[in-house]
């Protein structure tokens, strides 16, 4: 479930608002990992 709403947020379906309180830490962590904020936005690092 975790991947499956980060795919969605990830794509603009869903919000991190939308997604269940059980699920959020997970989520969270898992969209870091990717290299998204919780908007599904692309985090970039200015070097």
């Amino acid at each position: 479930m975790v991947n499956l709403y980060c795919t969605l947020i990830i794509n603009k379906r869903r919000t991190y608002d939308s997604v269940p309180v059980k699920f959020k830490d997970e989520v969270k962590t898992k969209l870091m990992e990717l290299g998204y904020d919780t908007d599904g936005n692309p985090i970039t690092t200015e070097a």
